[in-house]
């Protein structure tokens, strides 16, 4: 039976540049090989960095200092790298109420205590709440280790953090003298000119936000590449909790010179196939669920949160979809407090259209079902 997996953050798999990869890898090893044999060091290839300072400057009109810059494996241990530094088991930590659930495990995971912000689907992280939440936590003589955010197409709502919130959140952090994290791992992948405002770390002036991005989304997964840029008076301290002798050399390579003359005909083609995969869910749901459920329309980024009638039985559904073969992520897992949601993510950037739409339409059946 044919299987609908709306679960996980990956790209078209179509679009690989398999090709173009390989061209790379046999220039790249030609003219580097032997550097292999030593080991690439806590910032990584300086190649990578250099396109990924290119990357942003593309972007925000400034580029990130390249000295600033360490690769990772992917954004997780970004995340990871920096957490692990500043948070403490019983510190305090600020995100989105809905926030990425690696994120939340990693959190947990450290034993922090986590204070979800509300948020809304289209401008993100409301800034009164926020204010209310450092408030509070003042007055307990409690100081946040950071705010967490995912500025760009957040996960799991597609929501982009408004330019005048962003501000304010800069505003506050410096009000209450907490760090920003602003992780940007779905940035670029956009359906719109010109979506998303000013990144925070370009805002800010105080030196104060810990910036976070990847290769992985715009490329694929398995390469596992990610980076951070971190200012001068974090950079080192984080460094020092690196254990691992650096990321990939022969990733970075290969990626790096690929991506010199190829990235942005690269974003363009596979945003294009990504735009359209987003419009076959919502144009399927609309022709079997308007009015029923509620669905983002998402700008960018590869996930849409559906919210579901209050007379879903959500393990009637997951039953139901079950016996169709299709998978999704339960709302439950981007909640902070992990309070049960009725409510659903759905991954769409790895189905051909076609499958999609048969898949949308199976669940959307299993959703029908699922009312008591």
């Amino acid at each position: 039976m044919k299987q609908f997996h709306f679960t996980g953050g990956r790209p078209d798999p179509e679009s690989f540049p398999v090709q173009g990869l390989i061209d790379a890898a046999a220039d790249i090893l030609n003219e580097r090989g032997p550097e292999l044999t030593q080991y690439p060091g806590d910032k990584g290839y300086i190649g990578l960095r250099e396109v990924a300072s290119s990357r942003f400057e593309h972007r925000e009109g400034v580029p990130l200092p390249v000295d600033n810059i360490a690769i990772t494996s992917g954004s997780m241990q970004a995340l990871s790298l920096v957490m692990r530094t500043f948070i403490q088991p019983g510190d305090t930590v600020i995100t989105e109420e809905l926030c990425y659930s690696g994120t939340l495990g990693l959190f947990r995971h450290l034993k922090a205590n986590i204070i979800g912000v509300e948020l809304d689907e289209i401008d993100g992280m409301d800034m009164d709440a926020l204010e209310a939440s450092l408030e509070n936590l003042a007055s307990k003589n409690i100081k946040p280790k950071l705010i967490y955010t995912t500025s760009n197409h957040q996960n799991p709502t597609g929501a982009i953090l408004a330019l005048p919130r962003r501000k304010r959140m800069i505003e506050l952090a410096r009000e209450y003298e907490v760090m920003i994290v602003e992780d940007d791992c779905y940035g670029d992948i956009d359906f719109e000119p010109k979506v998303t405002p000013p990144a925070i770390c370009v805002l800010d002036d105080s030196d104060s936000v810990i910036f976070v991005a990847t290769f992985s989304k715009i490329l694929g997964p398995g390469i596992r590449l990610g980076y951070f840029c971190a200012p001068d008076r974090f950079l080192g301290t984080i460094l020092d909790n690196r254990w691992d002798a650096g990321t990939s050399a022969l990733s970075g390579f290969i990626v790096a010179e690929y991506f010199k003359h190829n990235l942005w005909n690269h974003v363009n083609k596979t945003n294009a196939i990504l735009k359209a995969k987003r419009d076959a869910v919502i144009e399927t749901f609309k022709k079997y669920l308007d009015g029923i459920a509620t669905w983002t329309r998402p700008r960018g980024g590869l996930f849409i949160w559906v919210k579901l009638p209050e007379t879903t039985d959500m393990k009637k559904l997951q039953q139901l979809a079950g016996e169709h073969n299709i998978a999704y992520s339960n709302g439950q897992a981007f909640h902070a407090r992990s309070e049960p949601l009725k409510a659903i993510r759905l991954a769409y950037g790895s189905l051909p259209v076609d499958d999609i739409r048969e898949g949308i339409t199976l669940l959307s059946q299993c959703i029908l079902d699922a009312q008591t």
